[in-house]
């Protein structure tokens, strides 16, 4: 006979069994432990009438069968305080349930009738996260605040969280906080700022820190409320440098829309997100109202392009594109940085055929565009490779027979035309030729552009001597272009001793 396996049921690890026998047999002798304690004078303690009702029932602290009797009628709270005293009463746990939360799953054993929740929240009442959803229900009906610190938990009947509480929080928090509370670039031109009230504490983390976590909900994450974020604000700050202007139209008030700051404080996006909604938003109405303004970083140019594309710093590529899409029509432009690869980024969903535009025909950038794992700034740098190479390729003669010795000088000199030294030594790698005329060549390319030194093992002392006398040709074939291009190739197989002649295509 097959045996049946029940989904959510498994045997108690002798680990887990002990620790939780051992918390039973604590909370049998003070049911006190349990439960939160008043972190000042209160209207009136919700928490009196059921630790009364649980002293009754820690009489029966040896009752096994009395305790599973009273966990399955009465107050739910009361319900799991038997339930839990009963497994030091049993002595043993043999089987436990798993309950599925979003930080993951969690083992406790089922007894009497008891919402999970409230069983969960007794035989972990020494968790400072898992005790707490006990406690949901009432901190929701009788507006009460709970602050489960790691020595035990406090209430408040309004929101004011205790001193230990605060310092927890602020030491748990995803980021490493300074002692202004900020994450060390307090002047940063982007930062979301969350105040608490009752801590007289106000927090700050900038655009380059700020990560896929919730702070709010962090902070938050050990508190039972009604809302648990009724004690915080949350708003965003965005306050670039005005340089050499006045009147500057970031300097306007600004207000986040109700949508995103309610999607955040529900915990339906993380820090990074809310920087970037909030950028967009201000973006667009800093489009609205001004029609052109330029922003790098924490510094403003207003209006002023030519001051805002030489401030930029990054490829000559990525420059290029930039300068020509913000000279060719007013724009807003706001990035959090000077670097052209982060700018082309912030411009790349709105703008990025006009920016590959700038630096490469249409038949070049959009067979690039499907290379869909190239990062934007990229994209903008292979596209204006491959164009300034087509620029500089068309300017060379086409053969139609160029021999072995010229196939091979033709090809090495293109490539350190299209691609410089790092095309070169690439071109070099992939044409290894093994007879000592060619090998002579070579090295006299090497020598030509510098980079004879670190192969020279590579070579016979006969053929670095022959290639350091067709250096002087080299320099000049790399020097040339057109007719002269010609000439210099043609200079070059005389002075290798190939024999070979140059058929040009008509």
């Amino acid at each position: 006979m097959s045996r049946v396996r029940f989904r959510g049921v498994k045997a108690t690890p002798k680990g887990l069994e002990k620790d939780l026998l051992e918390k039973s047999r604590r909370l049998a002798l003070d049911p006190s432990l349990m439960l939160p304690k008043c972190d000042q004078p209160c209207r009136r303690c919700p928490f009196d009438k059921l630790l009364k009702k649980m002293e009754k029932v820690e009489r029966y602290s040896d009752d096994a069968e009395a305790l599973i009797s009273m966990a399955s009628h009465g107050d739910q709270l009361v319900r799991a305080y038997a339930a839990t005293v009963s497994l030091a009463a049993s002595g043993k746990i043999p089987f436990l349930t798993v309950k599925q939360l979003p930080t993951g799953g969690v083992s406790f054993a089922v007894r009497g009738k008891v919402d999970q929740e409230k069983l969960i929240g007794a035989q972990y009442f020494d968790d400072p996260d898992l005790r707490l959803l006990a406690f949901w229900d009432i901190a929701r009906d009788d507006d009460l605040h709970i602050y489960s610190e790691e020595a035990g938990m406090k209430c408040s009947d309004s929101p004011k969280a205790p001193k230990a509480f605060v310092q927890e929080a602020l030491a748990n928090a995803p980021y490493e906080l300074q002692a202004d509370g900020s994450c060390g670039h307090p002047n940063a031109p982007l930062l979301l700022l969350v105040g608490w009230k009752s801590a007289s504490t106000k927090l700050s983390v900038c655009s380059e820190c700020a990560g896929d976590v919730n702070l709010l909900h962090s902070l938050t994450s050990r508190i039972a409320a009604r809302d648990p974020t009724d004690d915080f604000t949350v708003d965003v700050r965005y306050s670039p440098r005005c340089v050499a202007h006045s009147e500057c139209p970031t300097k306007a008030p600004f207000t986040m829309s109700s949508e995103l700051k309610d999607s955040y404080r529900k915990g339906t996006i993380d820090d990074a997100t809310l920087l970037d909604r909030f950028l967009v938003e201000r973006k667009a109405a800093l489009r609205r109202s001004s029609g052109e303004l330029y922003i790098l970083g924490n510094d403003c140019y207003g209006r002023d392009k030519e001051a805002f594309i030489k401030a930029l710093k990054g490829s000559e590529a990525e420059v290029t594109a930039i300068a020509g899409l913000v000279r060719s029509s007013p724009m807003v432009v706001i990035s959090s940085s000077d670097q052209t690869s982060k700018v082309v980024a912030d411009l790349w969903a709105e703008a990025k055929e006009p920016l590959l535009n700038q630096v490469a025909s249409p038949d070049i950038w959009k067979g690039l565009l499907g290379q869909s794992n190239m990062p934007p700034g990229l994209v903008v740098q292979e596209a204006y490779r491959l164009q300034r190479c087509k620029g500089i390729l068309d300017k060379l003669p086409q053969y139609s027979s160029r021999g072995q010795m010229g196939a091979l000088a033709d090809d090495l000199a293109r490539a350190f035309k299209s691609s410089g030294k790092g095309g070169l030594l690439q071109a070099i790698d992939r044409n290894k030729p093994k007879e000592h005329r060619g090998k002579a060549v070579v090295f006299g390319f090497l020598v030509a552009v510098g980079e004879a030194d670190s192969r020279a093992w590579q070579f016979t002392t006969e053929e670095r001597d022959f290639g350091k006398y067709l250096s002087d040709f080299v320099k000049a074939l790399l020097d040339a272009s057109g007719d002269a291009y010609h000439e210099a190739l043609e200079n070059m197989l005389t002075a290798s001793g190939s024999g070979e002649s140059l058929q040009r295509r008509c």
